[in-house]
């Protein structure tokens, strides 16, 4: 059973977005129903890339038998990942890789529950700041925002994505769009699983171009651009699996 509150997170909100019309069909509803469960569950799990991880060896490949299901997962995982434990890193390299497991969504219209948001490590370089990267579980589809906030920049569109993810950084405090780790009113954060939103920023036909962490309003430093020469950038994608669940492999 949900809790009230992800139920409540589940719920669009009804303050300063534009309806988008019928909403995209569930990606993956697996991911999306099996994060939201995990979190329910109170289920612990380490932070960024790990819950995903974890989502999948619960929802795609369990068994009853915990040492089956531990070698199974291993196994399971090193096949369509090259890692039993990938890092947002591996995962970014493996969504954009040719003839990758998952396909690219290149517009935020398109964007669904069960897709999954990677965003890339990168490294301390000229104007670049190092970062492990992070990786989230899209809950529902996109909501644009019909008031801009900080930071605004000229032919970009604003959009509230929300998500299910493992983090200690909370995804903002606010009333329309929460983040369901705080036990009170922006006090008493509790690290770990739990939902929020991210604010992505596309163009004006809605391809992605950049994010902030939360949907509230924040100086120019907390914006990341999937690419620039100027100021750090955050590449990411969001990536949709071609098949859900993942089927064991055939030996």
């Amino acid at each position: 059973m949900l809790s009230n509150a992800v139920r409540f997170l589940m719920v669009s909100a009804a303050a300063s977005v534009v309806a988008l019309g019928a909403a995209p069909a569930d990606a993956c509803s697996q991911l999306s129903s099996g994060a939201l469960n995990f979190i329910s569950a109170g289920t612990p799990s380490a932070a960024g890339a790990v819950f995903l991880t974890s989502v999948q060896k619960e929802e795609f490949w369990s068994d009853p038998d915990p040492i089956v299901d531990a070698v199974n997962d291993a196994a399971n995982m090193s096949y369509y990942w090259g890692s039993t434990s990938p890092s947002s890193e591996k995962y970014y390299t493996e969504f954009t890789k040719p003839g990758a497991i998952v396909s690219l969504i290149s517009n935020i219209s398109n964007v669904a529950a069960g897709d999954v948001l990677v965003i890339n490590k990168t490294v301390a370089s000229g104007v670049q700041t190092a970062y492990g990267g992070h990786t989230v579980i899209v809950t529902g589809p996109a909501q644009q925002l019909t008031t801009a906030l900080n930071p605004i920049y000229s032919g970009t569109v604003q959009w509230a994505l929300p998500i299910a993810d493992s983090t200690s950084s909370v995804h903002g405090c606010s009333t329309i769009w929460r983040d369901s780790r705080w036990t009170n009113t922006c006090s008493d954060f509790v690290a770990g699983p739990g939902t929020g939103y991210m604010r992505i920023y596309t163009d004006t036909s809605g391809v992605p171009v950049g994010h902030t962490w939360s949907v509230t309003s924040v100086s120019a430093g907390n914006y990341f651009p999937i690419s620039s020469t100027t100021v750090p950038a955050r590449p990411f994608v969001i990536g949709r699996l071609n098949s859900c669940p993942l089927p064991t492999p055939t030996p």
